[in-house]
């Protein structure tokens, strides 16, 4: 075993932290299986002390769900592990343990920098995982109902494997997150990946038919891996889903917002149309999960701060996390089941009266209710919409978002690997047999090479990070926060379909 010391790369404040690497090493791209350290119990109060029981509390949450009586009879997510393709995850309290992050790897620009690798320097992938099974060390679910206290995702027991895909400023191109869908598929079965959670869209008008990303999360589901996805917030007039939500064959999130007691669609939820629209709502308004210090999120927005341990966000992220969970609960409960079996339980057993005014398009079959889902009768359904071929434009895929490599906006049929993209060189042969328009991904490196030798498309990646990538265009359409809309700066309105941390103004 060898330990390992290494900095996190934070603005304001720099964590360091010490893990016992496993030793087989899966691949030259930093992929370990980690055994971490037990933090002890002892005089141990809890994540959530101290800290108010709002609506958004996870203390709230698995109740408003459903889901902690499923933890009563001792289903908890054990023996399930939900892959989190988003900005990695933080070394913090409530995902420590060796049945937590079981795995990583790191497909971003800052897997050069030893002190940014596998760790989210953004704040969002923490937020995300937390959510889905994030658990305080010595938190016992059976007995969480008597300990607010404590803080428990959805799934408490399952574990998680971190796919990092993007750096600290949020920025990722869609071949980075087809390139994350691959390594999953590959890897599944050996690290027995059975939900794969993505709180990421773009806002693309190209059929998904043909759409490259669609045919990746496709992929996914008949390697029998329960895909979610967030269907965006871009509001009532949208009057689209975010892809890849918008693939019919995956399991489409929106938000719900509890206010007054009351179950409301925000005003920020994305609309579906005649074609596609949501299959069911999760809580996803005011949701608190774990904060990452020092990340971007953290420090970008402080009014999201609602104690040294946890943050708020809203959005269709945090939802799709609350399915993500309950889909590793259904799982541990019942492993046989398949995916398409997975999702018809969720949205058969969605409450379609909770939500006040409810329209298909905004809120699917209704509120996430994972108990009845737990005992509603195996449906014997097998999907058959016509399949995405995966043949179409990588550039239409990426819609209005796009990154800037040293200043240059990375468009057309080319990766962020400067490579071309030739769809039919994938899309109609064997992925699984680990080749990714030439480019080797099976457990080596990329291009035969390793990072630190390699470089991106002119950025080096010789122990230093990702410097000149940030997005391309300007605005977080329709989205508002705490409030306020933002003056005209976004993501192309696409994006981190979930990232809506409460603040004013954005610096």
């Amino acid at each position: 075993m060898i330990k390992t010391t290494a900095t996190s790369a934070g603005a304001g404040s720099t964590q360091r932290f010490s893990r016992w690497m496993a030793a087989a090493v899966v691949s030259l791209l930093g992929v370990s299986t980690l055994a971490v350290d037990q933090v002890s119990a002892a005089g141990f109060s809890g994540s959530a002390a101290g800290v108010p029981l709002t609506d958004g509390s996870l203390y709230n949450v698995v109740d408003q769900v459903g889901a902690r009586s499923l933890w009563a009879k001792g289903f908890t997510g054990r023996g399930v592990n939900v892959a989190v393709i988003d900005t990695g995850v933080a070394d913090v309290p409530a995902l420590s343990g060796p049945d937590k992050v079981v795995a990583m790897v790191d497909l971003s620009g800052e897997s050069g920098d030893p002190a940014t690798r596998f760790l989210d320097t953004y704040g969002h992938g923490t937020h995300i995982a937390g959510i889905i099974a994030g658990r305080d060390p010595g938190a016992n679910p059976a007995l969480a109902a008597t300990h607010p206290e404590w803080f428990l995702g959805v799934a408490p027991n399952a574990g998680i494997v971190s796919v990092k895909v993007a750096g600290r400023n949020g920025a990722v191109d869609v071949s980075q997150v087809i390139a994350g869908i691959d390594w999953v598929v590959q890897h599944a079965a050996r690290l027995n990946i059975r939900v794969l959670n993505l709180s990421y869209g773009t806002d693309t008008t190209q059929p998904y038919t043909i759409d490259p990303l669609a045919y990746a999360v496709e992929r996914a589901w008949k390697a029998g891996i329960v895909v979610v996805a967030a269907v965006g917030n871009d509001g009532r007039a949208a009057r689209q889903l975010s892809m890849p939500a918008r693939d019919p064959y995956v399991i489409a999130v929106s938000a719900a917002e509890r206010k007054n007691g009351q179950w409301k669609v925000p005003d920020w939820a994305s609309s579906g149309d005649s074609e596609r629209s949501p299959d069911l709502s999760a809580p996803g308004a005011s949701i608190v999960s774990l904060r990452n210090p020092g990340s971007f999120a953290d420090v970008e927005h402080p009014t999201g701060f609602v104690s040294q341990a946890l943050f708020k966000g809203s959005g269709s992220s945090q939802a799709a996390a609350v399915v993500s969970g309950a889909a590793a609960l259904i799982l541990s409960a019942r492993p046989a089941l398949t995916p398409d079996q997975v999702k018809g339980l969720l949205t058969t057993a969605a409450d379609s009266k909770a939500i006040t005014a409810r329209a298909v398009k905004f809120s699917g079959s209704g509120l996430l209710d994972v108990a009845k889902a737990a005992v509603t009768a195996t449906p014997q359904v097998t999907q058959s919409w016509p399949l995405s071929t995966g043949l179409g434009s990588l550039e239409a895929s990426r819609g209005s978002a796009h990154v800037l490599l040293n200043g240059t906006v990375l468009q057309g049929e080319v990766t962020i690997l400067g490579t071309p993209w030739v769809g039919v060189s994938w899309a109609g042969a064997d992925w699984a047999g680990g080749s990714w328009n030439g480019v080797s991904w099976a457990g080596v490196s990329w291009a035969g090479v390793s990072w630190a030798s390699a470089s991106w498309t002119g950025v080096s990646w010789a122990g230093v990070s990702w410097a000149g990538v940030s997005w391309a265009s300007a605005s977080w359409t329709g989205v508002s926060w705490a409030g306020v809309s933002w003056a005209g700066v976004s993501w192309a309105g696409v994006s981190w379909a979930g990232v809506s941390w409460p603040v004013a103004a954005w610096s």
